[in-house]
């Protein structure tokens, strides 16, 4: 049980070195823009930060005096010769402390051991840290924009007990380098290994099910030659049957391990396209409030609390994240961020911003330029887009509107004269109905090809 206790005594010391590091990068930067900067910081946040460094700091070191007095309690055999060693006083006597972490999903109690005189001093400021973290938590973040802890589902679950060995050989030996990269990009919540698993887990759900397709498919005496489904005649040999139904035995679970394997690249795409369609206004937004002298990092605070940029909101909270919580400074997690981004524009605009922080220029001067050259950008994108749909819009004319009106002309004519029969052997009411089917279909398909092209804002 000592044991358990200096192991617990250890973890908790290393975790207050981790918080203190965290809160002393913050008032780093804090110092570091208010005087080299001009930028205007609260008063409020950097005693917080101060408080708490400093109770972490008394907590940390009653901590370690305790080790020794816990080490020496320690031994696997009672001692001989205790006239030699000095009596421990009451006042150094150990006592257990338990108490419920800050974090509420964390159920366990924290217990540790600390001199009993040292008792009262630890509670005192382990209250203090605690209520200077939760009201520093409160203006770090905002809890409806903190990613969310996702459980892996039952079918992860299972791709991982089946295929994580053979999934993680793969990735140690260098394979799936840009699939993880793409996962990134989307913020994918489980870790590459386990989407692997899950392709081939799809992969091989996939086999057995075109295995049961092919025998129902030669059950039923049907055959499958592209692109049409054709009934084989009953006198069909088997084994021509299968030759002709074997290929969707390889297909369907090809095309499923494909289709999973290209899905986050495809989906990288999507959301970079949307995040470049809000980054002028954002930028535009973050001009605006450099000219208020607000530190660099209230940028992205401030813009987070507008709900409008919901695709690049996603892209600053995983930089607020790294700022507030894994204690890296602003220029870092910038360019952390800008590697993993889905959208160039939007990574090119976090390295700009870093390089300009480290140069010391001019932030405002920077997001001006750079707004005006994403703003540009945007009215060239609008327009080619305007262009593409009155093209459209003359293609549709002419197909679906003037091309039918003269057919239909064409055929009252040649219906009037006898020959329509002769010329294509349909009655005239069939012909009418394939008309407006193949009207419909083109009037669909222009509507996905516009939805396509259209931009996302």
């Amino acid at each position: 049980m000592t044991i358990d206790l200096l192991k617990s005594n250890i973890r908790r010391m290393k975790e207050i070195i981790r918080e203190a590091y965290i809160f002393s990068i913050h008032l780093e930067d804090i110092e570091y823009f208010e005087t080299k900067k001009g930028f205007v910081i609260e008063n409020e946040e950097k005693r917080l930060l101060r408080d708490a460094i400093s109770s972490s700091m008394v907590q940390l070191k009653i901590l370690n005096d305790s080790i020794p007095k816990l080490i020496k309690t320690l031994g696997f055999y009672k001692r001989i010769g205790t006239a030699d060693i000095k009596p421990v006083m009451k006042s150094e006597k150990l006592i257990q402390v338990k108490y419920n972490p800050i974090d509420r999903e964390k159920r366990e109690s924290i217990s540790l051991v600390i001199s009993d005189k040292d008792k009262k001093e630890f509670l005192e400021n382990l209250s203090k840290s605690n209520l200077s973290i939760n009201q520093l938590k409160k203006k770090y973040s905002i809890e409806k924009n903190l990613p969310e802890f996702v459980r892996p589902t039952g079918y992860a679950k299972i791709s991982n007990f089946l295929f994580k060995n053979k999934a993680n050989q793969l990735l140690a030996e260098g394979y799936f380098y840009n699939l993880n990269k793409n996962l990134r990009k989307i913020n994918y919540t489980s870790v590459v290994g386990t989407y692997v698993s899950m392709i081939f887990f799809t992969v091989f759900i996939s086999f057995f099910a075109s295995i049961l397709l092919v025998v129902i498919l030669m059950f039923f005496n049907i055959g499958i030659t592209l692109p049409f489904i054709t009934s084989l005649p009953e006198d069909t040999d088997m084994i021509l049957r299968f030759v002709k139904i074997f290929w969707i035995i390889l297909a369907i679970p090809l095309g499923a391990g494909f289709l999973m394997y290209f899905y986050p690249s495809s989906e990288a795409k999507s959301l970079g396209k949307r995040i470049e369609q809000e980054l002028p206004f954002v930028t535009i937004h973050m001009s605006a409030i450099a000219t208020s002298g607000v530190d660099p990092l209230g940028f992205f605070k401030i813009i987070l609390k507008n709900e409008e940029y919901l695709y690049t909101n996603t892209e600053l909270k995983k930089l607020i994240n790294l700022v507030n919580f894994h204690g890296k400074d602003l220029v870092s997690a910038l360019r952390e961020t800008a590697r993993t981004s889905p959208s160039q524009k939007l990574k090119e605009l976090f390295e700009g911003l870093a390089t300009t922080i480290t140069s010391g220029g001019s932030l405002k001067n920077f997001l001006e330029k750079r707004a005006d050259n994403l703003l540009f950008d945007y009215k060239i994108e609008r327009e080619r887009y305007t262009k593409t749909s009155e093209t459209f819009m003359d293609i549709y004319i002419s197909v679906v509107i003037a091309a039918p009106m003269i057919l239909l002309m064409l055929f009252v004519i040649m219906g009037s004269t006898g020959t329509l029969g002769n010329f294509i052997g349909l009655p005239v009411n069939v012909l009418g109905l394939l008309i407006v089917l193949a009207i419909a279909l083109l009037n669909i398909g222009f509507l996905v090809i516009l939805r396509l092209k259209q931009p996302v804002m």
